[in-house]
């Protein structure tokens, strides 16, 4: 009796699991979307337009294109994300690359925030227009960040320009976008570890880190004889670390060496992480 009473409970669990998977993104309504935006609640924003991403409600819209200017990134690219499943989608697009070309940089963030949460491709040649020469740092950073949620090869050419931004967040946050671009087909990587190189010298400290941590995900052994200088050598134990994690994704031997030293590090954290690594050389 007792297994029967407990397969029960869990058949009655599973069928409340399936039901809650299948009303997922259904619900909401116009009174819900402008309460969740009274409240001032990143939280409930997001979740309220999430509960409504099926919901067929023009009057929906207009409190959802008011949130193209929150103060909150995450809730920018949330209503770009919900509007582009819209009628007003290309109107958006419209609207939003015309802020791009404008003089407002607090605008153009917010615009380059709704194209990333939109993920259209076609919006590449102006978020590439604008990274190359962007108002100020957290308009460009937010341009680097779009490209990379859109995710095509094409950004590629973009982000390798603004390498050379004059804006270190702008080159940090390119080489981070760099990670989210997909490979072309048949191709294991978006790029090689070859342009990136330069970026290991960087002032910023970030900058590097960032280079370490893109030169490590594209898994280019042409990078280990850099990236063991990095591990020994730099000042920045984020950038030690974040080195000796990224020869351990490489796997090559040749690292043995330098990760053997940095066992001994001044930093625990990097002592742990070459270690980690050690364990993953071919």
């Amino acid at each position: 009796m007792r297994k029967l009473i407990r397969n029960g409970m869990i058949v009655g669990l599973t069928i409340g699991m399936l039901s809650a998977t299948a009303w997922a993104g259904r619900g909401g309504s116009t009174i819900a979307i402008e309460s969740a935006i009274a409240s001032g609640s990143e939280q409930t924003v997001l979740a309220e337009l999430e509960r409504a991403e099926k919901l067929a409600c023009m009057s929906c819209v207009k409190p959802v294109l008011g949130l193209v200017d929150s103060p909150s990134y995450r809730v920018r690219e949330a209503a770009g994300w919900w509007l582009t499943k819209r009628g007003v989608r290309d109107q958006v697009i419209s609207q939003m690359e015309a802020r791009l070309t404008a003089s407002d940089p607090v605008a153009a963030r917010n615009a380059a925030d709704v194209l990333g949460g939109m993920r259209d491709y076609n919006t590449l040649s102006a978020l590439s227009a604008y990274l190359a020469k962007p108002l100020d740092e957290a308009s460009g950073i937010a341009a680097a960040r779009a490209i990379g949620q859109i995710g095509h090869p094409l950004g590629l050419a973009a982000l390798q320009v603004a390498f050379a931004s004059p804006l270190a967040g702008v080159r940090a946050a390119s080489l981070a976008a760099v990670r989210e671009l997909r490979a072309k087909p048949g191709e294991k990587a978006v790029t090689s570890a070859q342009p990136l190189l330069p970026l290991f010298g960087d002032a910023d400290v970030n900058v590097r880190r960032q280079a370490v941590m893109t030169a490590g995900f594209v898994e280019d052994r042409a990078a280990v004889g850099a990236l063991s200088t990095l591990l020994t050598g730099d000042s920045s134990p984020l950038v030690r670390k974040a080195a000796a994690w990224a020869l351990g994704q490489i796997g090559d031997a040749g690292a043995a060496t330098a990760l053997q030293a940095a066992t001994s590090d001044t930093d625990p954290l990097v002592r742990s992480v070459a270690s980690a690594a050690l364990g993953r050389l071919k």
